[in-house]
């Protein structure tokens, strides 16, 4: 098999993987967190508090899962997370305590980092440079759907057989594609990608930097800086702090949004499909980011997906009725769609693919931090107030607190950040 037809049999295997991956690990909290609850008595905010300690433990192993594939092969790597993942859910199925349940969830984070976006988008960076924003968008534009494909389908499982054995079936589906998709397809990619050492499609060098982090001036023939030169710049931490901000926001509404509506009276079927019609929208999202960024600058379109999320936050605090509740996922579902591609997309046109893995696996940190806490804080303000209100005006202050920062990612420099280091733009 040609290398380039290696490239693109690895993007068909990752959409499917990714899909059925975060369908099950992620979004299979969300609809499994009401029946927990009302059979075995524990709170929201104590089975959130399992949901935010995998997140942490993800970020903390995303920086280690980037350095090796920055290094190795993604095959053992992913095929191991596989394996981990179906017995992880297989025992699941049989928690009594919630302690247990904890523990359990603690190790599914370290798997979830080995087999989520994080290591996805490393891969495919390594092996596409030109058309490296299509092959993201494929797996995007898939596993965009995994929210309406599952969300539906658990809470069907879970009528017709009840919580523990519908975790048996999905543990069952998870293995069965996941593993031998990853043992057989996945491989290291040749020096430069299926296209050659290319620059990088779409990348706009940083002014006034050179690669390593090394001034210079005028402007360089690459983007490839390293992670010190990334983390001493000011472009990496306004960029850290937009998706910090709206990686809180969009963690607590996964969560809870179907408790959420279920609360303010819709049909646990309504709630499910409202909450899976997230994913769908996620794909005109995405279909939209390319156009859009032709269209506008790197740094206008960027500001454009963050305002979305805000206004979509700001129609759902308004109002939960029916109408406003599908403006809000047709809105902020697209915004979602072109965040995760933007989040794809814009660490390797800022600081380059060479060290991809690893930069981007210290942002990863960063935001899962932000993930963990979402779910907790949602789940102890509704403990406290008895309902969602509150949470929702946390959701938009932190919403349009992402869109300022994003504004200020590729500002112009005005001086030099630290002897030695890059100007950020």
């Amino acid at each position: 098999m040609s290398p380039r037809r290696r490239g693109w049999s690895i993007v068909a295997t990752l959409a499917v993987t990714e899909t059925v991956s975060w369908g099950v690990l992620y979004y299979g909290f969300t609809a499994f967190l009401r029946p927990m609850t009302e059979e075995l008595g524990w709170s929201r905010g104590s089975m959130s508090a399992a949901f935010s300690l995998a997140m942490l433990t993800q970020g903390a192993t995303a920086i280690l899962v980037g350095r090796w594939l920055d290094r190795h092969s993604p095959r053992l790597l992913m095929t191991a997370g596989s394996c981990a993942a179906t017995v992880g859910v297989l025992v699941w199925s049989e928690v009594h305590r919630l302690w247990s349940f904890t523990l359990l969830w603690a190790g599914l984070g370290v798997v979830m980092a080995t087999v989520l976006y994080e290591p996805a988008f490393t891969v495919v960076t390594k092996w596409f440079r030109a058309d490296r924003r299509v092959a993201l968008t494929v797996i995007t534009l898939v596993a965009g759907l995994a929210s309406t494909i599952f969300l539906p389908v658990e809470n069907a499982l879970i009528e017709a057989y009840g919580w523990r054995r519908a975790l048996v079936v999905l543990a069952v589906l998870l293995g069965a594609i996941t593993i031998p998709l990853h043992a057989v397809v996945l491989r290291a990619s040749p020096p430069g990608g299926v296209d050659g050492p290319r620059p990088d499609f779409g990348a706009d060098p940083l002014p006034d930097a050179a690669p390593g982090g090394a001034a210079s001036g005028k402007a360089p023939v690459s983007t490839d800086w390293d992670m010190r030169a990334a983390l001493h710049s000011r472009t990496f931490w306004f960029l850290a702090a937009a998706f910090v901000a709206s990686s809180f926001v969009t963690s607590a509404l996964v969560v809870h949004q179907v408790a959420m509506l279920i609360d303010q009276g819709h049909g646990a079927a309504f709630a499910a499909a409202a909450t899976g019609a997230l994913g769908a929208m996620q794909v005109p999202g995405r279909l939209l980011f390319a156009p859009i960024q032709r269209v506008l600058s790197r740094r206008v379109s960027t500001v454009v997906v963050f305002a979305a999320l805000a206004v979509g936050v700001a129609i759902l605090s308004l109002s939960q009725s029916v109408g406003a509740v599908w403006c809000f996922v047709a809105l902020y579902g697209m915004g979602r769609g072109m965040s995760t591609l933007l989040r794809a997309t814009l660490v390797a046109d800022l600081f380059g693919a060479s060290h991809y893995g690893a930069i981007s696996g210290v942002l990863s940190a960063c935001t899962t931090v932000a993930v963990a806490a979402g779910p907790v804080t949602a789940g102890v303000l509704f403990d406290l107030t008895g309902n969602y209100q509150r949470l929702l005006q946390v959701l938009l202050t932190l919403a349009v607190t992402a869109t300022v920062f994003s504004s200020l990612v590729e500002r112009k420099p005005t001086a030099a950040v630290g002897a030695g280091l890059p100007s950020p733009p």
